[in-house]
């Protein structure tokens, strides 16, 4: 078939589609939409740009390889969260064909079985963005990782937890026990809720705790967030942050259902001390997760940037003294202009925008704060959009316990 009557084939297929999807099935424009566009970009992507076939030919491999491959390589921005809303638009468009006759059921079963199983797919993109292009295996890495050969890693749940030294030693138990800090407290409140609701399922785009879950854990934090009834997951700084420390721990993981398994290592956590757990926890936030997880999905920016120039951000707080108010932007452009070794303002004022605009500010000041490890203030009348990011921090301060561990962070680089 010539590619011009594939297209047209096509886009009449994707209308009849998004026709039974608003009338029949009774979903919203909205989201019709978003499933149709799913099927178009599949279509005239891969099966007509890569493949030259039509969408009544796929069969379980094409979505194989076009998840499990050619999507990660070949669409700018491509992440993980995709694969979950592109698979439930397959699963559907291709349901509707089979219900319309124009595909078999034989065909139907061999594409239902390769979007079975969503993590398979997140894990490709895991294992090609942790590829080093700058390694001197790169040839042989990617090799491995385009023939599927990629080694699984086997997470050992019964093991211990291995607590930072230098961290740890940085403080005493008396330190952690006048602190402000709530971390320990509301994690607590928090996976005892995770525990009670073992199983929970998850939303279907990105995996994340649903919505009257969220209400729920916010309402049982010590300091509740102020979240709008449309609030996911993400809009909470504290519950975001603790499902992603709680993965980077493998405290709980996604199963192939999509639901919330509770693992071993829970347990073995919650029988740590609470220094240890301190520790632990400070650990994979700092120095383990990937700040990009902790953002809104597709946020975009550099947090990359940002968590591999922490330790500017450590020494700026090691040297202010304990209990001071500073103005933030100021100690910023100064901390900026010394880093870089230099009297040129314009450079200062860039490392400034790069904190202040970015995932630092968002995510991990309030963060570094749920620690007891520093205190700020944002300034008045700020802009929607600020708010909205929680940008726009005025002042802070560094509390004992805060002093104490910079000082040792500021070291470690």
């Amino acid at each position: 078939m010539s590619r011009r009557r594939l297209e047209k084939e096509t886009e009449k297929l994707i209308e009849l589609f998004y026709d039974y999807l608003t009338t029949e099935k009774g979903l919203s424009e909205e989201t019709a939409s978003e499933h149709a566009e799913r099927i178009r970009f599949f279509a005239f992507h891969y099966l007509i740009g890569y493949e030259g076939k039509s969408l009544l030919e796929v069969t379980g491999y094409d979505i194989e390889d076009y998840l499990g491959n050619w999507y990660i390589r070949k669409v700018l921005n491509s992440g993980n969260s995709d694969v979950r809303p592109a698979l439930i638009a397959f699963k559907k468009f291709f349901k509707f064909l089979h219900e319309n006759g124009k595909i078999s059921k034989e065909q139907l079963e061999d594409i239902l079985s390769a979007c079975e199983d969503p993590q398979k797919y997140i894990r490709r993109f895991e294992t090609y963005f942790e590829l080093d292009p700058e390694s001197e295996t790169w040839d042989e890495d990617f090799e491995r990782w385009f023939m599927g050969q990629e080694e699984e890693i086997e997470v050992n749940y019964e093991q211990p937890f291995e607590v930072n030294e230098e961290i740890t030693g940085a403080f005493s138990e008396d330190d952690l026990k006048s602190s402000t800090a709530s971390v320990l407290n509301d994690f607590q409140t928090f996976l005892n809720y995770i525990s009670a609701n073992n199983g929970m399922k998850l939303t279907a785009a990105s995996s994340f705790i649903g919505r009257k879950h969220v209400f729920a854990l916010n309402e049982a934090m010590s300091s509740p967030e102020e979240l709008k009834s449309t609030a996911n997951q993400p809009d909470s700084r504290t519950i975001h942050l603790f499902y992603n420390v709680s993965m980077t721990l493998d405290l709980f993981v996604v199963s192939a259902k999509n639901t919330l398994t509770v693992t071993p290592r829970m347990d073995i956590f919650k029988m740590l001390s609470p220094k240890e757990q301190f520790v632990v926890l400070f650990d994979a936030m700092w120095n383990e997760t990937s700040w990009e997880k902790f953002l809104q999905p597709n946020s975009g920016g550099r947090p990359e940037w940002a968590q591999a120039r922490r330790w500017d951000m450590a020494y700026l707080f090691s040297r202010c003294e304990s209990g001071e108010t500073y103005l933030f932007k100021e100690q910023l452009k100064e901390a900026g202009m010394e880093l870089e070794n230099t009297e040129d303002e314009l450079e200062g004022y860039w490392m400034m925008a790069e904190f202040i605009l970015s995932v630092f500010v968002e995510r991990i000041m309030p963060a570094l704060k749920l620690f007891g490890l520093l205190d700020f203030g944002y300034e008045k009348d700020r802009d929607e959009y600020f708010v909205r990011h929680g940008w726009g921090i005025e002042w802070f301060s560094v509390t004992n316990l805060g002093k104490k561990i910079f000082e040792v962070l500021a070291q470690e680089e």
